[in-house]
């Protein structure tokens, strides 16, 4: 699902076909990183939705549906290391997201991985999906300063566990920052 318009009529159903949730608006205040709907996941998201108080429609415009991730780490030896989080079935389970969901998709694994081999540090981005989902499942993946699109990825579908991925390597992510406990990040979708 893409952003919000940044104009003209907005709904009620519209605000809640983006975050979920019911018809009552007392349930879209901007809650911080723990927020049931409405994240704020750094910087300029979402900022114009209230904490409290008056909440209008006109308060949703630009506003998308992002995820809270509470860093964990999982150690391979020396060899890797991933940054992120993981419910167990492509990796060991480490970390947390919430929402844990992207249009009815379960999120497996969203994580960034430090490879070591022969002393030359390498970096990628992970993203696995549950179902035998299409590339365009969403179209760009935002996270602080990286902004990485689906064209650019490695896309697989594995018929034995039943899960999507897409894979950016070398190239395209050159660290493990921001992640960080308490970290957030916002895959944001153009349909």
């Amino acid at each position: 699902m893409s952003k919000l318009q940044s104009s003209g009529a907005i709904s009620i159903a519209d605000i809640r076909n983006q975050f979920g949730g019911s018809y009552q608006m007392s349930q879209y205040y901007r809650g911080g990183t723990n927020a049931a709907y409405v994240h704020s996941y750094g910087s300029g998201h979402n900022t114009n939705v209230p904490t409290s108080g008056a909440i209008g429609l006109g308060s949703f415009y630009n506003t998308h549906r992002g995820w809270h991730l509470v860093c964990g780490q999982q150690n391979l030896g020396s060899f890797a290391r991933n940054y992120g989080y993981s419910n167990g079935q492509v990796v060991g389970s480490f970390g947390s997201i919430s929402p844990n969901n992207y249009r009815g998709a379960t999120i497996a694994a969203m994580y960034r991985v430090r490879t070591n081999f022969k002393g030359n540090i390498s970096y990628s981005q992970v993203i696995y999906m549950q179902g035998y989902l299409p590339r365009n499942w969403f179209n760009r993946y935002t996270d602080g300063s990286f902004t990485l699109y689906t064209s650019n990825a490695s896309w697989f579908r594995n018929t034995g566990t039943g899960l999507t991925s897409w894979i950016w390597g070398a190239g395209y992510v050159n660290s493990t920052s921001p992640y960080s406990n308490g970290a957030t990040i916002s895959p944001q979708t153009y349909q």
